[in-house]
């Protein structure tokens, strides 16, 4: 698709605008100048006739002598003045319009006549005044028609005394109604032509145009009022939640560019919606778990406590029993005696076995102030793995743990020693022999990272959701007390820190993350006391 940037449209759209504007423009100039010629050749003829009128009516005043007296001669010499004068200002009607070109012919049969009605009123005057010298025509071209073209001149018959050569001016000048009516119908018939050409331009222009703002109208849609119907159809979709909702727009325009931006600006906050989601469910799962942790802290703290002073009783009793059955003479190979013997045995073994679990019990629950203290987790994690590498039973199985650099953290060395202790210890603890243990420690995002990887037994999802509960354990030896996690996390919850576990599945290891902060934090230090300070009051 061929892309039209907004401001191409925008010309385009112009130029259709400057058309119409013009087509009409063009219709309406040509309408107003044929009215405008129109007028000014009828206002012209006009003219023309009433000068005419006015010919007509001085040459009709002229009549033959009745009394010959010098008064009557007078009269009649001024009338014919009067004719000749009102002859001149036809003349100089008849001969602007045929200048400006407002007739509708050239006007040579009224300039004809013309020229006969001059003659004729000289010869007239000439009649009058015998005895003054001959009077010339006034028209100028009158003498050289007559006298060397008179073919160009209406042929009429010639006049031999004054009352002929009267009537013969009244012939002529009546002619010259039929010559005018002639032309001023000629001009309203051109005028009429003239009209019919501007209604038809007029009305073919207004159908251009019309067809040029439907036109318009539908680019202005498409262009405009569509894309932006489609934008405001996705934003308002979008405010409904909808966030997979992808905006469909090819209009080959920043439009599109737009729809684009908001596709990929929805498809991050979907992104964005389904992490903070994620993380929501993660943070509500570590609400629980710590609230859960709690409840357990003060149940184990109270039951420790009770279960203590029966299990010294009952360890008490065994001893002395033992060393009573020891005192009695002459019953050692009594196999009663041995029988006993093994008993109480066993009973001291698992008193103090159940001792142990109670300490632990108290350890968990026993969150005392943490003394935080700038300190190397590098060194912290050597010591750890240094510890146990001399363990017997773990000879066969490999720790790695290569620092590259040194990671200092704002912790409780000794609590993150047992940290790096449960976890090192579970994770070798689900290996088979010849697996390998991994730890790393570095920086990331502004905190201490602690990563154990493992390739041994691996955890499955519904281990994963409660491997931090207490008493949750999946030793394969059965010896799990199902604590050592849940104090882990309760560590690193007072360091406020985090703690997360993965693993791709069944046989395939796992992977333990801590994260430490790296400076002290008022907040966290406040935290801490708060998680503790329930403990302490129970």
């Amino acid at each position: 698709m061929v892309r039209w940037p907004i401001r191409i449209k925008l010309m385009v759209g112009l130029c259709v605008v400057v058309g119409m504007m013009l087509i009409l423009m063009g219709g309406s100039i040509f309408g107003l100048h044929s009215f405008h010629v129109s007028n000014l050749t009828l206002t012209d003829q006009l003219r023309e006739l009433g000068a005419s009128k006015d010919l007509i009516e001085s040459v009709f005043r002229l009549h033959a002598p009745r009394e010959k007296s010098e008064q009557e001669r007078a009269e009649l010499i001024a009338t014919a003045e009067a004719a000749r004068a009102s002859l001149v200002s036809y003349f100089h009607e008849l001969k602007q319009n045929t200048m400006r070109g407002n007739r509708a012919n050239s006007g040579l049969d009224e300039l004809g006549l013309s020229f006969l009605m001059d003659d004729g009123l000289a010869q007239v005057l000439r009649d009058l005044r015998p005895t003054e010298p001959p009077a010339e025509p006034v028209l100028h071209g009158t003498t050289y028609y007559v006298t060397q073209h008179p073919e160009m001149l209406p042929q009429l018959e010639p006049a031999t005394d004054l009352a002929s050569r009267i009537e013969r001016l009244k012939h002529i000048v009546m002619l010259l109604p039929k010559e005018l009516h002639e032309d001023f119908f000629e001009i309203l018939s051109m005028s009429k032509t003239q009209y019919q050409a501007s209604r038809v331009i007029v009305w073919t222009s207004a159908l251009m145009v019309l067809g040029m703002l439907c036109g318009l109208m539908a680019l202005f849609h498409r262009w405009v009022l569509n894309p932006v119907r489609l934008l405001q159809r996705g934003v308002r979709r979008v405010a409904r939640g909808s966030f997979d909702y992808k905006i469909d727009l090819n209009s080959g325009d920043e439009m599109q560019d737009l729809a684009a931006a908001f596709n990929e600006m929805t498809a991050r906050i979907s992104m964005t919606y389904a992490e903070l989601e994620e993380q929501v469910q993660e943070r509500s799962r570590q609400l629980v778990r710590s609230e859960r942790l709690a409840g357990v802290g003060f149940l184990a703290a109270g039951v420790a406590h009770e279960i203590n002073n029966p299990l010294a009783s009952i360890a008490f009793c065994s001893e002395a029993l033992e060393n009573r059955l020891g005192a009695l003479a002459g019953s050692a190979d009594d196999p009663d005696h041995r029988v006993i013997g093994n008993y109480l045995k066993m009973i001291q073994e698992e008193a103090f076995r159940c001792k142990s679990i109670t300490e632990k019990l108290l350890d968990f629950a026993r969150c005392g102030d943490i003394k935080r203290e700038r300190a190397d987790l590098p060194s912290l994690i050597q010591g750890v793995v240094d510890m146990i590498r001399h363990i017997g039973k773990y000879r066969g199985k490999t720790i790695q743990f290569q620092p590259k650099e040194a990671v200092l953290a704002h912790v409780d060395g000794q609590e993150i020693k047992q940290v790096v202790l449960n976890l090192a210890v579970n994770a070798l603890e689900s290996m088979d022999a010849g697996g390998v243990l991994r730890i790393d420690c570095r920086y990331d995002r502004g905190m201490a990272e602690i990563v154990l990887a493992d390739d041994g037994c691996g955890m499955s999802p519904d281990v994963l959701e409660n491997i931090f509960e207490p008493f949750f354990t999946r030793r394969r030896d059965g010896k799990g007390t199902g604590l050592g996690l849940s104090i882990t996390h309760r560590i690193i919850n007072q360091h406020h820190g985090e703690i997360t576990a993965s693993s791709p599945g069944i046989g395939r290891g796992s992977t333990f993350r801590v994260r430490l902060p790296i400076h002290p934090s008022e907040k966290a230090e406040a935290a801490a006391r708060e998680l503790a300070a329930p403990v302490h009051a129970a």
